[in-house]
């Protein structure tokens, strides 16, 4: 089956809103404003309070090369100097979490290294344990509280850096992931979630907004043609119907392709449509003929729309053979 990599937009800052699942603090609270900017108060400075939102639709699979996460952050200390943090998880049976820490005294208790403690940047393992830690300002905070500022997450499997983080324009981490194609390719391993903890001493309130996620992966190719376009025939018309309609059939079936979905898959499906009258029956009749006698393949097979040309290579062999003499054709015995 071959494949090209396409590029898709999953959320941006007019519809992440009407996506997205709320789940703790957050999910009581209404979401406020207007487009671009809806946004959503996730934590209200409770003690030890958690609240977070979820797009479940994420596909993590080895298909996909690439992708971008975009949002922007607000935050207000209501106790001391604020916190406790916020985090952003990539997948969710083998997750891969950002961790955004305001806290100067994280991982003292726990006894971890000295370039793993404190106010910072991080990314944590599948135990929560951190793995590496960045400093570089702006850090977790970006410009400051009472003030928007932008947080970014671009990933790329083929890169040096697997992982970049933005805050506020400066790249404040970057990690070269050991584990990507692993973490690619567990089974369910799907979704986005932000959330927020306002903890008890470090307490705050957290509104996100102008959520983006999009992305790069490999799709099959229903433009790689089995079936010779064929001949026409006295009397049939001399048009482009053939060729239109199947390029209509096409265009009906590539939408359905799902990640687990092949060619073979695709062009056995029946399709449910909603018009009944005779004209538009006969009118769909004549489009799934076309497009299922020259489309339809085996599981082993391509989609061709010609046929492999033999003639040039004849051609060649006969003038390689007759060192590069051919008798024309009008003084050949035929």
């Amino acid at each position: 089956m071959a494949l090209i990599e396409k590029s898709f937009e999953s959320l941006n800052a007019t519809n992440w809103y009407k996506n997205v699942t709320k789940s703790g603090t957050a999910e009581t609270v209404d979401f406020s404003g207007a487009d671009p900017n809806v946004e959503l108060r996730i934590v209200n400075g409770e003690t030890s309070s958690v609240g977070s939102i979820t797009y479940p639709d994420f596909i993590i699979n080895p298909e996909l090369n690439s992708f971008e996460f975009n949002t922007q952050i607000y935050w207000t200390a209501t106790q001391d100097v604020g916190g406790d943090n916020y985090q952003i998880t990539f997948g969710n049976t083998m997750p891969f979490r950002l961790y955004f820490n305001f806290w100067d005294d994280y991982g003292v208790a726990q006894n971890y290294p000295s370039h793993l403690r404190g106010q910072g940047v991080y990314v944590l393992n599948t135990a929560y344990y951190p793995v590496v830690r960045s400093t570089i300002s702006p850090g977790p905070r970006g410009a400051g509280e009472n003030t928007w500022f932008p947080v970014r997450v671009l990933y790329d499997r083929n890169a040096v850096n697997t992982w970049t983080v933005m805050i506020n324009g400066t790249t404040v981490l970057t990690y070269t992931d050991p584990n990507v194609n692993t973490w690619q390719r567990v089974a369910n391993n799907n979704g986005v979630t932000v959330s927020a903890v306002s903890g008890g001493g470090l307490k705050m309130r957290l509104f996100l907004r102008r959520l983006g996620l999009s992305y790069k992966a490999m799709m099959p190719v229903l433009t790689l043609q089995t079936g010779v376009m064929p001949k026409k025939f006295y009397p049939s018309a001399d048009d482009s119907t053939f060729s239109s309609n199947r390029a209509a059939y096409m265009r009906t079936l590539y939408p359905r392709i799902t990640d687990t979905a092949t060619a073979a898959d695709i062009t056995k499906q029946k399709l449910i449509y909603n018009r009944h009258d005779a004209s538009s029956r006969m009118e769909r009749l004549k489009l799934q003929a076309i497009g299922k006698s020259s489309l339809r393949v085996k599981e082993t097979e391509n989609i061709q729309y010609k046929a492999p040309n033999v003639n040039d290579v004849r051609e060649a062999l006969s003038r390689s053979r007759s060192q590069g003499y051919v008798v024309p054709p009008k003084f050949q015995s035929r």
